[in-house]
């Protein structure tokens, strides 16, 4: 079996320095601005509803997720490899105090971004593996995305509602049948 696409990419990768390909400038802005409108939105709830009791918090502890599993089933939830793993969604967890003195998710909020075609047109410069190309093939931020959704469903498994919401940036991300 050729592995042509995986030592293209290990290449591309090696060449730009691992991460920092992945993780530009762009992308940690946008990362940031998730972040900040998350901790804008806490300020708003507590604004708009004095009486209830609201907190923001980065990280969600894989125990966690695996002791919400266990309330709905015994079965679920059996194996934690890492105690200390956690996730952390770009814009982290708002949380509200219920009667009963339980924390329930209000908002989760991730960012991806992903594509810089309209640039690399602009600057004109040319990608793909022979740099013939104006449009780089999709890449995998919605599979990157799809961990902490997972994660965040098993954590909410016993709630009606999923807060999610997942804000996307790039050119890979346009949809040209939608935009016309």
């Amino acid at each position: 079996m050729k592995k042509g696409q995986s030592n293209r990419l290990t290449v591309q990768q090696k060449e730009g320095q691992g991460p920092i390909t992945i993780f530009h400038k762009d992308a940690q802005v946008h990362d940031k601005e998730v972040g900040d409108t998350s901790l804008f939105v806490k300020r708003q709830l507590e604004c708009e509803f004095p009486m209830l009791t609201f907190r923001y918090r980065k990280d969600l502890y894989k125990r966690e997720i695996n002791e919400a599993l266990k309330k709905v089933d015994d079965y679920l939830g059996q194996t934690l490899f890492v105690e200390s793993a956690s996730i952390r969604p770009d814009g982290g967890l708002i949380e509200v105090q219920d009667d009963n003195g339980n924390w329930r998710v209000v908002l989760v909020s991730e960012a991806k971004h992903q594509g810089k075609d309209i640039e690399n047109i602009r600057a004109g410069k040319l990608v793909g593996k022979k740099n013939n190309q104006d449009l780089m093939a999709a890449g995998n931020a919605i599979e990157r995305a799809y961990k902490n959704v997972n994660e965040i469903a098993n954590f909410m498994l016993s709630e009606r509602y999923f807060p999610y919401v997942l804000f996307l940036e790039g050119s890979n991300f346009f949809n040209t049948e939608c935009n016309r």
